[in-house]
């Protein structure tokens, strides 16, 4: 029996591997301790996306070197994209490190422990996404229900991997080419989370709306049967789903969030740009034009749905005009937020290979402080168009900068904080009626006026 202890870097995938993991290592007997300094295993659950992540495991590695090799019997390992992009060279580079296991084997954490511990001799672990002979790790795709799930909060992959090729992403080398998971397993495992208290359930997927384009169904489909199999006798509340590629997202996706209650008008839709020259050498498989086309139905469909956006700034070849049309995407699209952030090439794309980074890191951080600061303001005027309004916000608990108030989201995902309730820990997980009283970029600040009415829609 091991205490292990997990630290996560990256996106809401990694998340949820990261506690898919914790479950399979409890199952087996082992500890998940919350204290780095209890545990006899720490393993990092790494990101690839972007360089800033993979140093910051790396100055993490660094730093338990000297515990590592003191102690013979504390064991230090990754998994998740980092591990798989460069599993072997990093074992050969850091030989302190025990193991690495890709985005596809994570679960085989106990038996890696196990083998380590038996042999006194062992060899580091190294394995892919794909594993011996091509194949898929065992129960990758297998339900995981969760009984010891905590919290009102709880997350589902409904599928893995992406096909689309970017040309500045990693992604699809480090998590695998689309696997959708079968829909009655998924609204099973949704069912399951409800009834073990999770009120909100958000779907994952890095290219969700493409669910079930391999297997002759859809997202929407998948949604109208969460909504029918975890029904209101799980008290599931809201169900949401991320991430969204523009190329892919339907409108009967857009009018099936419409039509059920429970699902959020929420849709997180990377634009990348807001030229149509770059969005072609980004390899994002749509024009500007058509990604508003896109943005003009959701509104029709749904006036008040919230639409969050990233942006990659400085792309090689992007020219004045072209950071113009991103920022004119940006003041006119009224975006809940935006994620905003520098290119940087990862080794091996596409257009790390064959397109020279030609935009000098100045203007990178030019852009991206401009943008931001353009969203800021398309952020502040829309919260100011939100004072009065009435919203149903699904409380989660105190806030973290004040005890006597509590925080939650709107059906859109933003964030509302408001007078804790009188008679203590009772709301958490309910639907909280607020109305807005003042906003900053970031933040509704409200007042309750009670706990059943509906949200009412914007203009």
């Amino acid at each position: 029996m091991r205490k292990v202890h997990l630290i996560t870097f990256g996106c809401q995938m990694n998340k949820l591997d990261s506690e898919l993991a914790a479950e399979t290592l409890a199952d087996a007997g082992h500890i998940v301790v919350d204290d780095e300094s209890l545990a006899d295993t720490v393993v990092f659950n790494t990101c690839s996306v972007r360089d800033h992540a993979e140093q910051r495991v790396l100055s993490r590695l660094a730093s338990l070197k000297p515990r590592r090799l003191a102690d013979p019997d504390f064991r230090l390992g990754i998994m998740g994209c980092f591990a798989e992009r460069y599993g072997e060279e990093l074992l050969r580079k850091l030989p302190h490190l025990d193991f690495a296991l890709g985005t596809r084997q994570f679960l085989r954490l106990p038996e890696v422990l196990e083998r380590l511990d038996r042999e006194a001799s062992a060899k580091p672990e190294k394995a892919g996404h794909f594993g011996p002979a091509g194949a898929e790790s065992p129960g990758i795709h297998q339900s995981h229900p969760r009984a010891r799930h905590q919290g009102i909060q709880g997350f589902v992959s409904v599928m893995r991997g992406c096909d689309n090729r970017c040309s500045y992403c990693i992604v699809p080398d480090v998590r695998g080419g689309e696997v959708s998971r079968p829909a009655e397993e998924i609204a099973a495992e949704v069912r399951a989370l409800a009834l073990a208290g999770a009120r909100e359930v958000t779907l994952l997927g890095q290219n969700i709306d493409a669910y079930g384009k391999h297997d002759n169904s859809s997202l929407a489909a998948l949604l109208r049967l969460i909504d029918t199999t975890a029904g209101p006798d799980t008290g599931l509340v809201r169900l949401r789903f991320v991430t969204s590629h523009p190329r892919d997202i339907s409108r009967e996706l857009v009018e099936t969030v419409r039509d059920l209650d429970r699902v959020a008008a929420h849709f997180h839709m990377p634009a990348q740009s807001g030229s149509t020259p770059i969005l072609a050498a980004m390899r994002r498989g749509y024009t500007r034009e058509e990604y508003d086309d896109k943005l003009a139905m959701i509104r029709e469909v749904l006036p008040h749905a919230g639409i969050v956006s990233d942006f990659i700034v400085g792309f090689p070849g992007e020219t004045e005009a072209d950071y113009l049309a991103t920022r004119d995407l940006v003041e006119k699209a009224h975006f809940t937020t935006s994620y905003i952030f520098k290119y940087s090439p990862r080794p091996g794309t596409p257009s790390a290979l064959t397109m020279r980074d030609d935009v000098p890191d100045s203007e990178k951080k030019r852009r991206n402080n401009d943008l931001l600061a353009v969203q800021s303001t398309v952020s502040s005027t829309r919260g100011a168009t939100l004072i009065g309004r009435r919203f149903s916000v699904l409380a989660e608990g105190e806030s973290n900068r004040n005890a006597r108030r509590w925080t939650g989201r709107t059906e859109q995902n933003m964030i509302c904080v408001f007078d804790a309730p009188p008679e203590g820990d009772t709301w958490r997980g309910r639907l909280v009626e607020v109305e807005v009283e003042s906003a900053t970029p970031l933040t509704l600040f409200c007042r309750v006026v009670g706990n059943d009415a509906q949200e009412q829609p914007e203009d």
